[in-house]
């Protein structure tokens, strides 16, 4: 079968981690990417996750420096359709490369460029490090929380219950204030999802318009979109249910150890089932719950359940730590409880389950033979992905492509005639229908990013949504959409869902299967009424052992082993979820993928199929770092301390006289102007001496000195989210939106996370309310004002409805 990209053709330039894992995605999914890489080969070859991310590569060395080289590099464009590089702002103009000239050449050709921080004039020039980036922005800041939550933060409130006492242990991260260094780069895998979404949905439009367009995305909209739950600012954030307590510094991720000294995640945390549970000589279920979701016992979302959690912290603790991570995990199922252990990513990697449905992959490479490694982690049914060869070698196959051979396996044929190219296009999905059957933010993210490629997504919300559309996470998940209240367990609300899937193109779902089937919007039973829409389903874990069982970001991240890694597990810390984790949002992101080159592939054939992923591979791909030889040792890389403080001395947090510094001297002349600006000794560049160095003076010190010098080097800037949506730079490159929302008032948002040059995003509409679409939608899919009424009045459907 062929893959959904065969025929396309990728010029890679990049480097670092956002260009070489949007080039991975590209390949597994039948691209031919070639990798051109300066003499000597690209510099960051060797660094961790290069030997997974380079595979299904082929390598060609030219020097861009040199006119002739170029010029064969130029010729390359003339045949490519993407063109992807991660240069600092300015690079390729000054190469004589830059999007103009390429698109010149190549009408056709989409131009891919990724950097630290887009068009922000404040920002551009500064270095692109991942950890500089995450310190500049105050997303180091935000991994851990601000007291009292993102709501208080963010609308410059008083802590709520500022006095609280929470016992030893309950705040998450290392026992220190100040900054998280986080083993995961989130901004980079952030931006390599926005960075594949815009190559998709510029190839998806140039099916319609025969032109292609420059793409643009960076590690600051990478920001933007992480924090999307957490960076908004609202007029009225008294509104009833709008605040939680799941951003609290102080409140608990839902960590505990067993007996065995393994951990596990049981999120959201549930105090009585553990204390129960463990109240025996045996453990063993003891309570008479059928619906883990209709759990009396579960912690509401509301910001004074943070003091039931503190109550029952130690006891949980205690409870926890009476048996085995195994057990505990047994009964969690049996229970319907979401608990999964803590795993290290090699320990997933070994997972039958996940190399079952080649998520995890075994490929040879040609220095450490066969490695295991993250895999497939996005399926499309009739245009499936496999990785297409090992990492190359440095120039393998520079003749053979210039002189014009193909790795591609053919391109599909096309149905009938090309599309006729129109003259222009307001948005790359504009035209397409999305039904939105999601519930949380895994389904509802995902439908959201087709929504601001211009997708018209109707979110279909039951009743009981009301709860979890009120509150701030879900308001960074569902802008952009139209809400129709339907009762899908009503024959007459059924029949309204019909009627929608008729006309659709897509419908997207995370619901449970067994749920989906009894609910009759299961693929095949949609299918009947629409052959040709494109059927998404997005899961917690594997199709295997945990199928059934109930997932999340935090226990899908767990299962990955991101967790372990961003609490420096290693060095004896404990597990750590990350506020920016892309563990719900990144299976949104590969859903919308996966969608757009469905879409495609059925443009240029006539073919509809299904997509499906997983939260726990999203996980997966953030922890790509890893792999595992086949003798079992995993591949060499470094380790976060359990300080959760950085990588290495040179690449790390410091504290100042004043606040924090995030430092990163990764090559040898950031070394020598390090050691310079400090006069410390390069033998002697340690933390043990650069500790007192920068304690001994306050930040802006220290950063003018060794700014001065080109180490690269920012202050940790723990306001920045609070005023993002003041910054007239911000707002100059609809980087952040205004809108007027009918409960919240004034709604702040993050804007344009891709910017696309001819057919460019555009964020439709705040959030709705549940409801509120309702009679506008049935009107448009021929229910006339008497046929809506008699809905109503059934219940079968059902119009704006919210508690004020």
């Amino acid at each position: 079968m062929p893959s959904v990209l065969d025929g396309v053709r990728v010029l890679d330039l990049s480097w670092g981690i956002a260009g070489p894992v949007t080039g991975m995605l590209l390949a597994d999914h039948g691209a031919d990417v070639v990798k051109v890489e300066p003499p000597g080969g690209d510099p960051f070859r060797g660094s961790p996750g290069y030997d997974v991310w380079l595979r299904g590569r082929r390598s060609v060395v030219l020097d861009l420096k040199r006119a002739d080289e170029r010029d064969r590099f130029l010729t390359l464009v003339e045949k490519a359709d993407v063109v992807l590089e991660a240069f600092a702002p300015g690079a390729m103009a000054r190469l004589g490369l830059d999007a103009e000239t390429l698109l010149a050449r190549n009408p056709r050709l989409v131009v891919c460029s990724i950097t630290g921080y887009g068009p922000h004039a404040g920002h551009r020039d500064r270095p692109g490090y991942e950890a500089l980036v995450a310190a500049r922005l105050g997303i180091l800041d935000t991994q851990r929380g601000h007291d009292g939550g993102a709501v208080p933060y963010m609308h410059g409130e008083e802590p709520y219950l500022a006095d609280l006492e929470i016992p030893a242990g309950m705040e998450p991260g290392a026992p220190r204030r100040g900054p998280i260094f986080t083993y995961a780069p989130w901004l980079s895998m952030g931006a390599a999802f926005l960075a594949s979404t815009g190559i998709n949905a510029a190839l998806f439009a140039r099916e319609h318009t025969g032109r292609g367009q420059h793409v643009e995305t960076s590690l600051l909209q990478a920001a933007l979109s992480g924090t999307a739950s957490k960076w908004q600012r609202v007029g009225r954030p008294d509104a009833v249910g709008y605040r939680s307590w799941v951003y609290d510094r102080r409140a608990p991720k839902g960590f505990f150890q067993c007996s065995d000294g393994r951990w596990i995640e049981q999120w959201v945390p549930n105090p009585r089932f553990a204390i129960s549970s463990a109240d025996g000589d045996t453990l063993a279920e003891r309570r008479d719950i059928t619906s883990a979701r209709e759990d009396p016992d579960r912690i509401g979302p509301d910001p004074e359940s943070i003091v039931i959690l503190a109550h029952y912290f130690p006891e949980m603790v205690e409870a926890f730590a009476r048996f085995p991570s195994d057990e505990w995990v047994t009964v969690a199922a049996r229970a319907g409880v979401p608990l999964q252990p803590v795993r290290t990513p090699e320990e997933a990697l070994r997972d039958p389950a996940l190399l079952a449905e080649h998520a995890v992959i075994e490929l040879d490479h040609p220095e450490h033979g066969p490695l295991r490694q993250a895999g497939i982690l996005y399926g499309l049914s009739r245009t499936p992905g496999e990785a297409r060869g090992p990492v190359p070698r440095v120039g393998e196959h520079t003749d053979s492509v210039l002189a014009g051979g193909s790795a591609s396996k053919g391109s599909p044929v096309r149905a009938g005639a090309a599309p006729t190219p129109v003259a222009s296009r307001r948005a790359p999905l504009e035209g397409i229908t999305v039904l939105d059957l999601g519930f949380a933010v895994a389904g509802p993210f995902g439908t959201q990013v087709l929504a601001d490629l211009g997708a018209n997504v109707i979110k279909v919300n039951a009743l009981r949504d009301r709860w979890w559309h009120a509150q701030h996470i879900a308001y960074g998940a569902n802008r952009g959409k139209r809400s129709i209240g339907i009762d899908l367990k009503t024959p007459d609300g059924l029949a309204v869902l019909h009627r929608l899937v008729a006309s659709a193109d897509v419908v997207h779902s995370n619901m449970r299967r067994g749920a989906l089937a009894r609910l009759k919007c299961d693929e095949a039973a949609l299918r009947e009424i629409n052959p040709n829409i494109i059927y998404c389903h997005t899961r917690g874990f594997d199709r295997g052992p945990r199928s059934d069982s109930p997932g999340n970001d935090q226990t899908g991240n767990s299962l990955a082993g991101v967790t372990w890694e961003d609490g420096g597990c290693w060095d004896g810390g404990k597990p750590f979820w990350s506020l920016t984790s892309l563990g719900d949002t990144g299976n949104g992101f590969f859903s919308a993928i996966g969608v757009i080159q469905a879409l495609y592939h059925r443009a240029r054939t006539g073919e509809a199929q299904s997509v499906d992923t997983s939260i726990l591979n999203a996980g997966l791909l953030v922890a790509s770092m890893a792999a595992v030889k086949a003798d079992g040792s995993a591949l060499p890389r470094p380790r976060l301390d359990r300080m959760q403080l950085g990588l290495d001395d040179l690449y790390r947090l410091y504290e100042t006289g004043d606040g924090w510094a995030c430092v990163a001297a990764v090559t040898p002349p950031h070394r020598d102007a390090l050691a310079a600006a400090t006069g410390i000794d390069l033998d002697r560049l340690d933390a043990a001496h650069l500790e007192p160095w920068f304690r001994a003076r306050p930040g802006t010190e220290a950063f003018a000195l060794l700014d001065a010098a080109g180490v690269p080097v920012e202050l940790c800037d723990a306001e920045f989210g609070r005023h993002v949506f003041d910054d007239p730079e911000m707002d100059a490159h609809e980087l952040v939106v205004h809108q007027q929302h009918p409960k919240l008032g004034s709604f702040e948002h993050f804007g344009k996370t891709i910017q696309l040059s001819d057919t460019p995003q555009h964020i439709w509409g705040p959030p709705p309310v549940c409801g509120q679409h309702t009679r506008e939608l049935l009107r448009e899919h021929g229910f006339d004002d008497a046929d809506i009424d008699k809905l109503v009045a059934a219940g079968a459907v059902f119009e704006e409805h919210w508690v004020e």
